[in-house]
């Protein structure tokens, strides 16, 4: 699958098939709804057990997107995580791996309605 490419006020954009979107003449990416910690989540509150990938799963996509532009600033637009708790107990090497794809580039948190603030994030 290709990117979308469309031109906006005077920028051109490309739609990721991921999800995501590329802004090359900033060195933008866009992603939002990420939603870690949701398998915690659920099992706290008694839902569906899931598998506890999807964490390591959208950090893979994550860093792949990363990768494949070169972006120098990523802007994650809200519902990072799937509640507070789940930003405060995001599993140890998840917290890494998050720490080290904001490292060295221009990362903002955008509060959604599922997290009240990224807290202690990078």
């Amino acid at each position: 699958m290709n990117d979308f490419a469309f031109h906006f006020h005077g920028a051109w954009l490309h739609a990721r098939p991921s999800g995501a979107l590329w802004w090359p003449g900033a060195g933008l990416l866009c992603v939002s709804d990420l939603h870690l910690g949701k398998a915690d989540r659920l099992a706290r509150r008694g839902g569906a057990m899931l598998p506890p990938y999807e964490g390591r799963d959208t950090l893979l996509r994550l860093d792949a997107e990363i990768a494949a532009t070169g972006a120098t600033t990523v802007i994650c637009l809200g519902d990072s995580f799937d509640d507070a708790e789940a930003a405060a107990t995001l599993a140890p090497d998840l917290a890494d791996w998050l720490a080290r794809l904001a490292a060295g580039q221009r990362w903002v948190w955008v509060e959604g309605n599922h997290d009240p603030g990224p807290l202690a994030l990078p």
